[in-house]
């Protein structure tokens, strides 16, 4: 039967829709709410998500629902941030379709192959997402919303943000994707953010690293990433 995916076709939604592709599920229904007329802060879709976020998944009565917000971080300037909840909807999915295309996560019972992925998955949130989130909400979000963009902010996390990719530099020197030698989950959630970037003018944070620049040529070479690459990118 099919299940329901209610988002939207980037950000974090993306690597769920990513994991299904790269499994070649077709049988769901990808549902937009009307944001603008507030239909995710409202029944029905409060009863599924009771902070009125996206994404959710509803599978023949069972939900998982992400969490997005805004975080202060100065008195003025607000960031937005999206957490592991929707991570775990594409953990689930992958899980749920471990049988059907490439394996995105360890096989059950690999304690040290899930040592690793959980490794580099918290690596991912540590040292990644935690400063991209905070420079897409100044330079991106920021400016939609009407809200300040903050220099002292928008530099701090930016050096920052460069010292963390030089190091993921060395380590894709070492290995072809972000979790070891082979295309995994840990890649997809990357994907959607490093997306972001390139719409919005900031490539050159990967570009500019021989290796990142490399990883990223590879992933977004595969089928999966294709489908969604203008949404998320803005790429024509």
């Amino acid at each position: 039967m099919a299940f329901t995916i209610i988002g939207v076709d980037f950000a974090y939604t993306l690597s769920s829709l990513l994991v299904l592709a790269e499994k070649g599920v077709t049988d769901f229904k990808l549902v937009t709410p009307d944001f603008q007329a507030g239909e995710h802060k409202a029944k029905p879709h409060t009863d599924k998500c009771p902070f009125g976020t996206v994404p959710v998944l509803e599978d023949n009565g069972f939900i998982l629902y992400g969490i997005a917000g805004f975080r202060a971080v100065t008195f003025t300037c607000l960031r937005l941030t999206l957490e592991a909840e929707s991570r775990a909807i594409a953990r689930y999915l992958a899980d749920k379709y471990r049988s059907v295309g490439p394996a995105l996560i360890p096989e059950h019972g690999d304690s040290k192959a899930w040592a690793l992925f959980e490794q580099f998955a918290s690596a991912e949130q540590a040292n990644f997402d935690h400063f991209v989130q905070v420079l897409i909400a100044q330079k991106h979000y920021n400016p939609m919303r009407r809200l300040p963009t903050e220099p002292v902010i928008v530099e701090y996390f930016e050096t920052k943000f460069r010292e963390k990719l030089d190091i993921y530099d060395v380590i894709l020197g070492k290995q072809l994707y972000m979790g070891g030698n082979e295309f995994s989950l840990i890649d997809i959630f990357y994907m959607p953010q490093i997306g972001t970037l390139f719409k919005m003018g900031e490539g050159a944070f990967v570009t500019d690293r021989p290796n990142i620049k490399a990883w990223w040529e590879r992933v977004t070479a595969r089928d999966s990433w294709k489908q969604y690459a203008t949404q998320a990118t803005g790429a024509k």
